[in-house]
């Protein structure tokens, strides 16, 4: 195995190897696969897990967009139980994905990798993902919203050097830092966080520390969703890079949520 193949590109190969020679070659393996790992996912769901998607789920129905990488349905299963039904895209159905891109599907999670209850959607490869690419309609407008939009990355730190990212939003986007994105990660090391801190800045994106252990997130994104949502309350406790997060995902909101 070459060392420098990506490893989705590996399971793309794999699944095309052992897949049956029919039209569609993921109609069993692929799909059992899928089901095998995804299917029971939210019984095993923690606490901390479902007081994040809470808190996700707030924004969206403050009017957030919400674009994921995950294959999982997490989201749309939390927001179900609260009585909330979000529809699940992928980016076969350019006609749904080019509506929410206009604003006009809020309460839509567009999966731009898939997600496993349409196995057809699943992309592995970059070739998967030729035909939205090629729609030049849908690609304005979903990188139109990078333009004008605040995205906040929320546990995607590797996401910006995807090649579907790349493709949708970098590489399309000429003057980077008149953009104003944020990901929130967790301060491991001071110099790595240096080191990220100024890569993303020239890609317009601003690193923003949410605390040193990952089970400080839930409630400072908590505490973010909130303030956000009801910007009238105070925020004079916060420090001076939150609330200029805050402000800037106020006005204009899209989560990206790896």
């Amino acid at each position: 195995m070459q060392e420098d193949k990506n490893l989705v590109h590996v399971a793309h190969d794999l699944i095309q190897k052992l897949s049956p020679r029919t039209g569609n070659v993921r109609s069993t393996f692929f799909k059992d696969c899928l089901y095998e790992v995804f299917d029971d996912l939210e019984c095993k769901m923690e606490h901390a897990g479902k007081h994040l998607l809470r808190s996700v789920l707030q924004l969206m129905e403050s009017g957030a967009l919400v674009l994921t990488t995950n294959f999982d349905n997490l989201l749309e299963i939390y927001a179900a139980h609260q009585g909330t039904k979000l529809e699940s895209l992928d980016l076969t159905d350019e006609k749904k994905v080019l509506e929410w891109a206009q604003e006009k599907r809020r309460l839509s999670v567009l999966h731009i990798h898939g997600v496993y209850t349409n196995p057809s959607g699943i992309v592995l490869h970059p070739a998967g993902y030729q035909n939205v690419l090629r729609n030049t309609e849908v690609m304005r407008e979903i990188q139109k919203l990078y333009e004008t939009k605040s995205f906040v990355f929320l546990g995607c730190g590797r996401t910006v050097d995807d090649t579907t990212f790349q493709a949708l939003f970098l590489e399309a986007v000429k003057h980077k830092s008149d953009l104003e994105h944020f990901m929130l990660v967790r301060r491991e090391d001071v110099g790595e966080f240096k080191k990220l801190r100024d890569n993303m800045l020239d890609k317009g994106i601003k690193v923003i520390s949410y605390g040193d252990e990952y089970a400080d997130l839930p409630e400072y994104f908590e505490r973010l969703a909130n303030e956000i949502c009801n910007r009238d309350v105070s925020a004079n406790d916060w420090g001076s890079q939150n609330e200029e997060l805050q402000s800037g995902f106020s006005a204009q909101k899209s989560l990206l949520q790896g």
